[in-house]
């Protein structure tokens, strides 16, 4: 390696631990500030009003979705031609959930899952199309649960979200349609890039298979979010179940944004805020979400078990 290369290197490191840094400040600086508004005392009284019951259930509810999600990742990799069993899929799946929350991106499972799907670099592609498709499928169940949720809100409820959450759903729609058709319109317009759309247009042509993923999808979206809504009637806060459903994509699309170390405090401020609209006190709020939160690191904790004991069969590449 000439010095130029590692010059620039350890460029790359320092810039990384910058993005770093300022990401977890922004967290650390968004708790702060949120905590801030909740008077003395408010906070823990908040927490030790959280039926351990709820809680539990919660977590049950989480944990189903998270198996939910493994099958459809299974039905997409079979699509795919990755073989395998279920059981190495559910383990790589828990393992990638335990990825996505300590690895400074909250992305880093979703490329451990790649590289432990393709084993190689000539399948690496394909096994990304399979995590792209997972989480394409995810997002669009998501939002059309919350367009639907709002529909079905009492009028006082959650209506001034409606707009906006069946727009998404459009949207999402429209891109469903769009990534159907996109790879053989991009197959025409940029020939050099035929190879890397294969794998899409292979998903294409197994509908059956992808309808059965996006109604997983549903399912697992509607278990995920039932998970907030158990807590938040635990808690005995105001808002309707259906009024969860409604701004649960609205606070997980936030908490997407790269500003943060894997969405906290954003995640939160997105809970004290919409909440807020309808009466709930901040404090409560905020325990609302640090405690769906605490859900999804025990949750995550599993996947981290699952790992340690080899649930996923292994070195990367063994499903196929």
């Amino acid at each position: 390696m000439t010095a130029s290369h590692g010059h620039h290197g350890a460029e790359t490191r320092r810039r990384g631990a910058g993005r770093l840094a300022a990401r977890l400040g922004v967290s650390l600086g968004l708790l702060a500030w949120l905590v801030s508004r909740v008077e003395p005392g408010e906070l823990a009284a908040s927490f030790g009003a959280v039926p351990a019951g709820a809680a539990a259930a919660a977590l049950a509810l989480y944990l189903g979705s998270q198996l939910a999600s493994s099958l459809r990742w299974f039905l997409l990799a079979g699509a795919l031609g990755f073989g395998g069993a279920w059981r190495r899929y559910l383990g790589a799946y828990f393992a990638g959930m335990f990825f996505n929350l300590f690895l400074p991106t909250s992305i880093g499972g979703d490329v451990w899952k790649v590289f432990w799907l393709a084993g190689g670099e000539p399948r690496r592609l394909r096994a990304a199309a399979t995590v792209l498709a997972d989480r394409a499928l995810g997002f669009a169940a998501m939002f059309l649960l919350g367009a639907l949720a709002v529909t079905a809100a009492d009028p006082g409820a959650a209506a001034r979200f409606r707009w906006p959450l069946v727009g998404a759903a459009a949207a999402a729609a429209g891109l469903a349609v769009l990534a159907a058709a996109a790879p053989g319109l991009l197959r025409r317009l940029f020939p050099a890039s035929a190879g890397r759309l294969q794998a899409l247009e292979e998903l294409a042509r197994h509908p059956a298979r992808v309808g059965a993923a996006f109604g997983l999808s549903l399912l697992l979206q509607g278990l995920c979010m039932g998970a907030v809504a158990v807590l938040g009637r635990g808690m005995g806060l105001a808002p309707p179940v259906a009024f969860y459903y409604a701004v649960f994509p609205l606070i997980a699309l936030a908490s997407l944004l790269p500003v943060s170390f894997n969405g906290i405090g954003v995640r939160e401020g997105g809970f004290v805020f919409f909440l807020g609209i309808e009466g709930v006190p901040a404090g409560q709020a905020l325990t609302l979400g640090l405690t769906f939160f605490g859900v999804q690191v025990a949750a995550s904790l599993l996947g981290g078990l699952a790992y340690g004991v080899g649930l996923h069969g292994g070195r990367a590449g063994g499903a196929a």
